[in-house]
């Protein structure tokens, strides 16, 4: 009974969100950034669940759990193929971009650049 209680709990948190993309590879720059370098890759259980609804992105990477609110978001002028979320928690602020395609999600700060593929977007309403 306390299991299926605790499944129950944990797919409820999951449904509240608006979209759920299943991390396949990462890639971490560390400044000094270096154009196409990773210093740290792999292919850990990592999710990004974007509510933009609640203005809500929590990112759990590897065994990190991040989450920001969105603050302000807008469509890239100089290329309409990326939307940019600006982000902001208690530790600083962030930004984060998203491709049209929903394949490539980048989180940027002054100090790391983290490199998303994702596979497909689940969108749960």
């Amino acid at each position: 009974m306390k299991k299926f209680l605790f499944i129950l709990m944990l797919t409820s948190g999951v449904y509240a969100q608006q979209e759920v993309f299943n991390v396949q590879q990462y890639c971490v720059d560390v400044k000094p950034f270096k154009k196409g370098e990773c210093d740290i890759s792999g292919n850990e259980y990592s999710f990004v669940f974007l509510d933009t609804k609640k203005k809500d992105v929590t990112f759990f990477f590897t065994d990190t759990k991040l989450k920001y609110k969105i603050m302000e978001s807008h469509v890239d002028e100089l290329n309409s193929n990326f939307m940019w979320y600006d982000l902001e928690n208690e530790k600083g602020k962030m930004d984060m971009k998203i491709n049209k395609q929903k394949t490539k999600i980048e989180f940027i700060d002054a100090s790391n650049h983290i490199y998303l593929t994702v596979g497909k977007s689940t969108k749960l309403e």
